[in-house]
């Protein structure tokens, strides 16, 4: 019988950094929940699925640009064991209307690993983070976790 690991989900966390003027709020919505994955079964978590994927929104100054920056772990940790974390090139998604769209987002198929300009809405902007996990034959049970860190920086212009 296969172990089974809880990789319950990766914290988030924001680091804001201003250049202009202060962001009004930013929140993390919901954290990269990977649920329960087997050893060997790699497990990937869609931008586009709700209540799995990372979600953050940024409220601030309309129309305002400003620049995204992922720190992204390579790694979830547990007692003495890690498990690998890939982000693919097309996992970061956004959107800056008034009614954002998970499944059909303004810009889509972002790469988390490069830093993304963009404008605030007039509501803001809410950003998805999708990820896999790959756990080895013989990964030990446990909960795993890790941070993904956002920087948010205004632009000036």
């Amino acid at each position: 019988m296969a172990a089974i690991l809880k990789c319950i989900s990766l914290a988030l966390t924001i680091i804001l950094a201003w250049s202009v003027v202060a962001a009004q709020d930013i929140a993390v919505e919901n954290d990269l929940i990977f649920g329960t994955v087997f050893p060997g079964v790699p497990k990937a978590i869609s931008k586009k699925s709700s209540g799995e994927a990372a979600e953050f929104h940024i409220t601030g100054t309309p129309n305002a640009e400003i620049v995204l920056n992922f720190t992204l772990p390579t790694y979830m940790h547990t007692d003495g064991a890690n498990m690998r974390l890939d982000y693919s090139s097309t996992d970061c998604a956004l959107d800056s209307s008034a009614t954002p769209d998970q499944v059909n987002p303004g810009l889509d198929n972002l790469n988390p690993w490069q830093t993304v300009t963009y404008r605030l809405g007039a509501t803001g902007l809410t950003i998805w983070l999708g990820a896999t996990v790959t756990p080895g034959l013989i990964q030990k049970p446990g909960d795993y976790t890790a941070t993904i860190t956002l920087t948010v920086a205004y632009t000036g212009n």
